[in-house]
């Protein structure tokens, strides 16, 4: 039986979390694009990304680099790299890492999902968190609202943190299939949330200040 009771920030059922079973087959890192698969990054260019920058600014050119199939983003100015297209019901692979301690404060990035127009710092999304600390934990962004409290705006991770030491790779498999979003990080369930008030969007790699590299990014239609 469906349960009439939503996954919501700061109320989250534990029954919600532990009665799921893994709705997709889990690869372990490195996972290249398997047979099949949209590849979201090409391994060499931006293209169907579009860059964005608090205030508008026009991206620089040394925002982002890439070797060896790797994407690198010095984590300045502010804003994120979303993809052209919006995607709907897909499982969503990520794999990320900080290629150093932070010169202040705690390395910080994310991934967003469902996210619409217009570009604005931070758009109408929901932000995969790979904060240190905080990672797999869910943010409501640009108005976008756990429920119909506008207190939820937060979603914490629903198991204990299982996130590699810097410099190491770490793998998140995001599932948003119609109004919910399920995410994993090394093959845990870390979180999960239901009944979200959209379905579709683009895909983002959050810039805030820190270094961080990407890789094998790419989704499978559900």
């Amino acid at each position: 039986m469906k349960s009439f009771f939503p996954c919501t920030a700061f109320a989250v059922l534990s029954t919600c979390l532990a009665s799921a079973q893994p709705t997709i087959s889990l690869p372990a890192i490195p996972a290249p694009a398997p047979t099949g698969s949209v590849v979201l990054w090409n391994g060499h260019d931006l293209t169907g990304w579009v860059p964005f920058f608090k205030g508008g600014v026009p991206a620089p050119p040394d925002f982002w680099s890439a070797d060896q199939g790797v994407l690198k983003l010095v984590g300045k100015p502010t804003g994120y790299l979303r993809t052209e297209k919006a995607y709907s019901n897909y499982h969503l692979h990520v794999e990320w890492r900080y290629p150093g301690e932070p010169d202040k404060g705690t390395n910080n990035s994310g991934v967003f999902v469902d996210q619409h127009p217009p570009d604005v710092v931070w758009p109408y999304s929901v932000q995969v968190n790979t904060k240190v600390g905080a990672d797999g934990e869910l943010i409501a962004q640009g108005g976008l609202l756990f429920g119909t409290n506008p207190a939820n705006l937060k979603i914490e991770p629903q198991a204990p943190p299982n996130t590699k030491p810097t410099g190491e790779w770490n793998g998140f498999d995001i599932v948003c299939r119609g109004p919910t979003i399920e995410v994993y990080i090394n093959g845990v369930r870390q979180n999960f949330v239901d009944q979200l008030p959209t379905d579709s969007g683009q895909i983002a790699l959050q810039i805030e200040g820190y270094r961080v590299e990407f890789r094998n990014l790419w989704l499978q239609p559900l």
